[in-house]
């Protein structure tokens, strides 16, 4: 029922920042950190912070045993919904003239921070894919359950969302 003990609890394969592996458990653990350091829930605060602002119609965001917002993977967006944050990506962080969020953390969030088994890139929650003609050129991909997906590709200002069903 605790998710994030679980997580804490889980033994370490490899020291940190040693070796790349994905974990839906960390996603969990970063939604517990932030409800700690911030002592907000973070549904509220992203209802707050970006759905309003952004105007979305309608999200669900299911919680843990426990009651903790499902971080790892418990947001319901609509396409509609998904696609303006891409727009907000895609446009350093400004929504109709607000900004929503800092044009540094647009840079930082999607620049390379680990490089994954495959080869390729990750950065905060956003996987990287080589795209363009520079070396450091990426389309950012957000890579949701079940196949839900946000591709950005900066370079040609295209976003590509998929809602499809994958399970």
């Amino acid at each position: 029922d605790d998710w994030v003990q679980f997580v804490i609890d889980r033994k370490m394969a490899y020291d940190p920042g040693k070796h790349f592996a994905y974990s839906s458990g960390v996603a969990e653990l970063t939604g517990y950190v932030f409800q700690k350091a911030t002592g907000r829930d973070i549904v509220e605060y992203a209802t707050e912070h970006l759905f309003q602002p952004l105007g979305f119609q309608q999200q669900y965001w299911k919680r843990t045993p426990l009651g903790l917002a499902d971080t790892e993977g418990g947001l319901y967006l609509r396409a509609e919904d998904l696609a303006k944050i891409g727009y907000l990506y895609l446009h350093g962080g400004m929504w109709n003239g607000q900004r929503i969020l800092s044009e540094d953390w647009i840079k930082q969030s999607t620049a390379p921070s680990a490089d994954t088994r495959d080869g390729g890139k990750y950065g905060f929650e956003w996987w990287l894919i080589p795209h363009g003609d520079k070396a450091d050129d990426y389309a950012w991909a957000a890579l949701g359950f079940g196949g839900q997906r946000l591709l950005i590709i900066p370079e040609d200002d295209l976003m590509i969302v998929l809602t499809g069903w994958n399970i």
